[in-house]
């Protein structure tokens, strides 16, 4: 006999008593959905289910399917298909009166009715793996630029106190001897969670997550714990998703807004973090260079080696000395030392991590050469991360600074022309090329940057099109001259580049090593 349960309110998961589990344990249904506001349950929850799945595909017998809404389809359409793979049950934005069409008596499968299948997926994830963000030390780290950076030295930081850590972010999920690709900076929260347990069963103490607006709109983090929170800044990003700057500026106040964060990091020389400093003044800090923060530089001296300056904060004044190349970077360090500070970190051992501390890969990444000039690959990709790019480069070149960079297809379209504009006014040659054009004409991409090109620039004296990437970089490499500086912006670390429906392996670095050798021979 089917039941039907109407629960006009959640339930509170209890704060002790968690047993380690891992995907091959099973769990009663009823206990993974404690804290879910439902609007309907249709069927029994008392049954055992042994994986929780968003990919209908992955469905399988004791399965609890989450159809969550995707770019392109509503996992809602596949719910059949995870009944025919022996899914026991699922979770569903579709209205009560709707699920008819599923005969779920016949198939003794169990319908939970939602309003938001995303928050939902968090809440289960979160059950499933036993609230893993309250049995590890977590960093969250949120802002448009700095995010990497700031999370790869926390790490360091943390490594050289002697504690065990882990880091989840654009670049990869690593932690111990293990390093795996992510195609998105915040995974999925299912995904989110089973890695976080993963590390807190390699005795991982610390982890260090990079926070992206998609992942703070679609509840990726909903409910988690976070030790500290930190907002680097907010600059035109991903405005094809968010629609406006407002609601890019809200997503990103979520991580505050919609989770437990007991100590909050704002970066205030950022409009934003001016606001959000306002907002949330409770067990919060505050960084800058220009504002009178509780993590502040001063005296600040930027070299082609690296940078110092002196580091005032609550627990103490400092000499600064890093081998991170300009004015961006002072903001990861203050970032970073904030958050370790208020995590017990010392400003001694700071001093000590921050001269030794290396470059992040893709980040104002150097390559090597004898030839003369500097060659830099780094990942800004928007005015505002270029912007700060060209400016850190030009206070240590002595030649031209010739720039190498494009515009990503199917994003964000309004940042095209002040990229364009940024670059043709900041830098002394510019070379204008694809990044990933995706299904796109990268000639089109092209001539929407090309409308932010200053009328008094010129073709061929200012800037040149070349728009096959690595033509474009080799064109760049063979153009330099002794003290001059190549700066390849956009990808960084990535290693692949998407042309049409094709995705190619392709790396910055790679192939301006191969220009180099090139010209050398």
């Amino acid at each position: 006999m089917m039941e039907q349960i109407n629960l006009k309110n959640s339930i509170a998961f209890p704060e002790s008593g968690y047993i380690n589990v891992t995907d091959k344990n099973t769990q009663k249904l009823s206990q993974l959905i404690l804290g879910l506001p439902t609007t309907n349950i249709l069927g029994t929850t008392d049954k055992d289910i042994r994986e929780v799945v968003y990919d209908s595909r992955k469905s399988a017998a004791g399965s609890l399917f989450v159809a969550v809404p995707g770019k392109n389809w509503d996992g809602g359409v596949f719910i059949k298909d995870a009944i025919a793979k022996g899914a026991s049950a699922f979770i569903t934005q579709i209205p009560f009166d709707s699920l008819s069409r599923f005969d779920l008596r016949s198939s003794n499968v169990t319908a939970l009715c939602v309003a938001d299948s995303r928050k939902a997926l968090s809440i289960v994830s979160t059950n499933f793996y036993c609230h893993p963000s309250k049995r590890i030390a977590l960093t969250g780290i949120t802002g448009t630029n700095g995010k990497t950076t700031t999370s790869y030295i926390l790490e360091a930081l943390f490594m050289a106190r002697g504690m065990r850590t882990g880091i989840i972010g654009t670049i990869n999920y690593h932690y111990g001897n293990k390093k795996v690709s992510t195609p998105v900076t915040t995974p999925e929260s299912l995904d989110l969670n089973r890695i976080l347990n993963e590390m807190i069963e390699d005795k991982v103490e610390n982890c260090f997550l990079e926070v992206s607006s998609h992942a703070l709109k679609q509840s990726r983090v909903h409910g988690m714990r976070f030790n500290v929170g930190i907002f680097t800044n907010l600059t035109r990003d991903h405005l094809d998703f968010h629609g406006d700057m407002e609601n890019y500026k809200n997503a990103k106040k979520k991580l505050f807004l919609r989770n437990h964060v007991q100590k909050k990091i704002f970066n205030i020389d950022d409009l934003a973090g001016q606001e959000f400093a306002k907002e949330y003044k409770t067990d919060s800090f505050t960084t800058g260079i220009d504002s009178n923060a509780d993590f502040k530089a001063e005296d600040i001296v930027l070299k082609k080696s690296g940078c110092q300056f002196s580091l005032k904060t609550p627990f103490g004044t400092g000499k600064i000395h890093s081998n991170l190349l300009g004015r961006h970077n002072i903001y990861n360090l203050l970032s970073a030392a904030a958050g370790a500070m208020v995590q017990n970190i010392s400003l001694e051992k700071i001093q000590e991590v921050y001269r030794h501390i290396q470059p992040i890969p893709g980040r104002f990444e150097s390559i090597d050469n004898d030839l003369g000039f500097s060659v830099l690959v780094d990942y800004a990709h928007t005015d505002d991360a270029l912007s700060n790019a060209i400016s850190s480069a030009k206070a240590f070149t002595e030649g031209k600074l010739i720039v190498v960079f494009g515009c990503g297809g199917e994003r964000d379209r309004g940042k095209r022309i002040p990229m364009g504009q940024v670059v043709l006014n900041k830098a002394d040659f510019s070379v204008i090329t694809s990044d990933n054009p995706r299904k796109e004409d990268p000639a089109q991409i092209i001539k929407d940057i090309l409308q932010g090109i200053p009328s008094s620039a010129q073709k061929g004296a200012d800037y040149t099109v070349i728009i096959n990437r690595q033509e474009a970089i080799e064109y760049a490499i063979n153009l330099a001259s002794q003290n001059d500086l190549v700066l390849i912006a956009g990808k960084g670390h990535e290693t692949y580049q998407v042309l049409g429906t094709q995705t190619i392996h392709f790396d910055d670095r790679e192939v301006a090593r191969s220009a180099l050798r090139k010209r050398s021979h």
